[in-house]
């Protein structure tokens, strides 16, 4: 049983990092040795899980199944072995997070730091991109998710809340006046951010009143940062989390508009598949999320 979790370990290695010298600098072991354990694996289930070139490998349609299934069996041992771990245990092994890109480069590289000082025996592996991937599917321990609306058949803690605003740089609203109502908008050029499920029309409260108001633009883009530095640059009108504007606004790069309008708050959720046992590793780094974000968002003062 030791020979085939080995086995299935190293194979999800392999398909993880995408090659065998990737998966054996991982893993410690000689290239030789990772190819050896691949090649047992297939030979003890009689199929090829693996095509391989010269340039690149990819799994066949039984090893995409078998990867599946193996990146859960090795998660049911690993929560196995902790349940069975006092609690004085230390967490260590692969911690693999999926974040959301703008937001990690600004506010979670610190955090990650500061949990690998705290816990060395950890190894985080950080996907950056801000699609929804599949936690199980794609062998994610946890993601982190900036929305009202998450997956229920996913476990979602709560780390911030994430307000949205409208700004502008002076140089803009001194040529194309201050909006000072959210139906204003019709008449600005509106940056808009292609991810969010609203990008063609933007939904505001101001107490117990609502307005949504069709925009629309000469730029928009799935990447916040490129939307921010265009109206630094003076294109335009850009609605934006303030983790991402903050600064901005504090060196009056940009100005707020609508100050009296927000959309909808969001939250900063670190979410992860529904195990009844949590991996020490995964259940650690959660908490000190929990803990490095509590009270008010630093990004918020001042905004």
């Amino acid at each position: 049983m030791a020979d085939v979790l080995a086995g299935m370990r190293v194979f999800v290695a392999v398909v993880d990092t995408g090659s065998f010298a990737a998966a054996a600098e991982k893993l410690g072991l000689s290239r030789g040795m990772t190819s050896r354990y691949v090649a047992q694996v297939e030979a003890h289930l009689g199929v090829r899980l693996l095509n391989r070139t010269t340039r690149k490998l990819s799994l066949t349609g039984v090893g995409q199944d078998y990867y599946q299934r193996a990146v859960q069996v090795l998660g049911l041992v690993e929560e196995a072995e902790t349940a069975a771990t006092s609690e004085t245990a230390q967490p260590r092994g692969s911690l693999r997070i999926n974040a959301p890109l703008s937001f990690s480069t600004l506010h979670l590289g610190g955090a990650v730091t500061e949990y690998l000082k705290r816990f060395p025996d950890v190894q985080v592996d950080l996907s950056l991109v801000d699609r929804e991937v599949n936690l199980v599917e794609e062998g994610f321990d946890l993601a982190l998710r900036i929305s009202s609306d998450i997956d229920p058949t996913l476990i979602a803690r709560p780390l911030a809340p994430v307000r949205v605003v409208a700004c502008a740089s002076a140089q803009y609203l001194d040529t194309h006046g201050i909006p000072e109502h959210p139906e204003d908008l019709d008449h600005h050029n509106c940056l808009r951010y292609t991810n969010a499920r609203t990008r063609d029309e933007w939904c505001f409260r101001r107490d117990k009143e609502h307005c949504r108001v069709a925009v629309r633009g000469n730029l928009q883009g799935n990447n916040g940062d490129v939307l921010c530095s265009a109206a630094v640059a003076g294109l335009g009108v850009v609605l934006q989390p303030t983790f991402m504007v903050y600064q901005l606004l504090n060196t009056g790069a940009l100005r707020r508009v609508l100050e009296d309008w927000e959309p909808e708050p969001l939250t900063l959720n670190a979410v992860y598949a529904n195990r009844r046992f949590l991996p020490l590793k995964t259940r650690s780094f959660i908490d000190f999320l929990v803990e490095y974000f509590a009270g008010k968002p630093y990004w918020d003062e001042g905004v």
